[in-house]
């Protein structure tokens, strides 16, 4: 049976997982005209990010399916927040 404080919560830890994620990625690509080694760079933040995620998700994991399935629709919530954040910044060409 699911309960909801735990489904709600699973749903904003997956969401904040997101942003954490990837936030980080918008500033690894941000940071990457200014970094001597693009690919260290990129190779080392796809790497810590994805620890990370990994990390918190698997406690999320081991409450339930159900409980997993929420946090993971968060992490979509962030990219799609994320996503519509970036379209709204001014350009810098």
């Amino acid at each position: 049976m699911i309960d909801g404080f735990y489904a709600i919560g699973a749903g904003i830890w997956g969401t904040l997982l997101g942003a954490l994620y990837f936030g980080g990625l918008w500033l690894t690509v941000c940071r990457l005209t200014v970094v001597k080694h693009q690919a260290l760079w990129l190779l080392g933040s796809l790497t810590i990010r994805n620890i990370l995620a990994v990390a918190g998700f698997f406690p999320v994991v081991n409450l339930g399916w159900q409980y997993a399935l929420m946090s993971l629709a968060g992490f979509i919530l962030a990219r799609f927040i994320w996503v519509r954040r970036i379209a709204a910044l001014p350009r810098q060409d």
